[in-house]
């Protein structure tokens, strides 16, 4: 942004500069002030074209005369500073409320040196950097940067170091507090030490799902959800339930799948598919307390694939609807802990089913029970596999 503005800068200062290297400086002056000039609207039209070449631009551009009056613009700077119809030829200060620019723009003005400074909308949320380039003797150019998605990432990654460091720090915690029980007691009963054992080894092996789960979201931050190559979804499907069944019956749950003996390919890495479909259907068994039901249904509708996993569970307020496919957002985190699970499968299900050109939705009601939807485009079985 602040090359694109200098560069504009600097040709808007050429094309004013021609008509003073013409001898004519001092009518040039007068005619800038009173628009009115052939040459002066030369000048302004070559501006215009300027700004037209960088109207696919996301930043915003103003160019302002002498009097602080807007001789041009881009699309995207009528956007981000909201500009009124007409806005050519009005005073920067009749055209935008923001202090911080007009200050910016006469401390430019008076020592010659470019500015930044920060917008911060509380009505609109948005966030922009602003810079400010002034021409002595001709104009000045004020760059518009909309920083807002820059200060949301920042802002959930500083969340998610946060995250992490609480969770890995929970169960390290347990696992130093053992060692350290069983290096000092060493008359401790075998049966005590074993116990202290079996539960270093749960919590190390919440540290290795942890892990597993963070490599996984990094791998598909990247854009890898390995190969794509046809996947009978059903297949998968079954897979899942059929391993996922004794927890179902452990928690006394009636469990059953529908509509998985038809064939659905799709084109996905299988163990890509395998961690949706188990993650969606384990969290329905998991929150699901005993006597309930869990239903696992596979169609095939419209030209996709479309998975629904439903249960009669604890169900989801709004609040928590919305922000469930979040990054270690756990309704119940005592619960999710008790569970083994890292507050990262849906997330992980979310990023899979993106990247392999799906949707993914919640319907639930707190006390009721919650339905998880996938939807994958279908794609032409391999040749000598049937399409179902």
């Amino acid at each position: 942004m602040t090359i694109v503005a200098f560069v504009l800068g600097s040709l808007l200062a050429i094309c004013l500069i021609r008509l003073a290297a013409a001898g004519k400086a001092r009518r040039a002056a007068e005619l800038a002030a009173k628009a009115s000039s052939a040459a002066e609207q030369a000048a302004r039209r070559e501006v215009a074209h300027l700004v037209a070449a960088l109207a696919g631009a996301s930043e915003g551009l103003l160019v302002l005369d002498a009097e602080d009056r807007l001789i041009a613009n881009n699309p995207a700077a009528e956007q981000l500073a909201e500009l009124p119809t007409p806005a050519h030829g009005r005073r920067l200060t009749e055209l935008i409320d923001w202090p911080s620019l007009h200050k910016a723009l006469q401390t430019a003005r008076s020592s010659g040196e470019p500015q930044v400074a920060d917008i911060d909308d509380e009505i609109t949320g948005r966030s922009l950097v602003l810079r400010v380039r002034a021409l002595p003797g001709f104009g000045a150019v004020v760059g518009l940067d909309d920083s807002s998605q820059l200060r949301r990432l920042e802002s959930l990654r500083r969340d998610f170091v946060a995250n992490v460091s609480h969770e890995l720090k929970t169960p390290l915690a347990a696992i130093q507090g053992f060692v350290e029980t069983l290096q000092d007691d060493a008359e401790m009963p075998e049966a005590t030490r074993q116990r202290f054992l079996e539960r270093i080894a749960r919590q190390t092996e919440r540290l290795k799902t942890l892990v597993h789960d963070l490599l996984t979201l990094s791998r598909l931050d990247d854009g890898r959800v390995g190969t794509a190559e046809p996947t009978d979804f059903a297949a998968v499907v079954r897979e899942t339930v059929r391993d996922l069944h004794s927890l179902a019956d452990k928690q006394r749950l009636r469990f059953a799948a529908e509509g998985s003996d038809i064939a659905a390919w799709v084109a996905a890495d299988r163990e890509a598919l395998r961690q949706v479909a188990g993650n969606l259907i384990d969290n329905a068994i998991k929150y699901t307390p005993a006597g309930g039901q869990v239903r696992v249904v596979l169609q095939r509708r419209e030209g996709r694939a479309v998975l629904e996993v439903i249960d009669t569970g604890i169900g989801l307020a709004p609040e928590d609807q919305a922000r469930v496919f979040e990054r270690f957002y756990r309704v119940d985190r005592a619960r999710s802990r008790d569970a083994g699970g890292t507050g990262l499968g849906l997330s992980i299900v979310k990023n899979t089913v993106k990247g392999l050109g799906g949707e993914i939705g919640v319907r639930s009601e707190l006390g009721h029970g919650s339905t998880f939807t996938v939807e994958l485009p279908l794609t032409p079985p391999p040749a000598g596999e049937a399409g179902g």
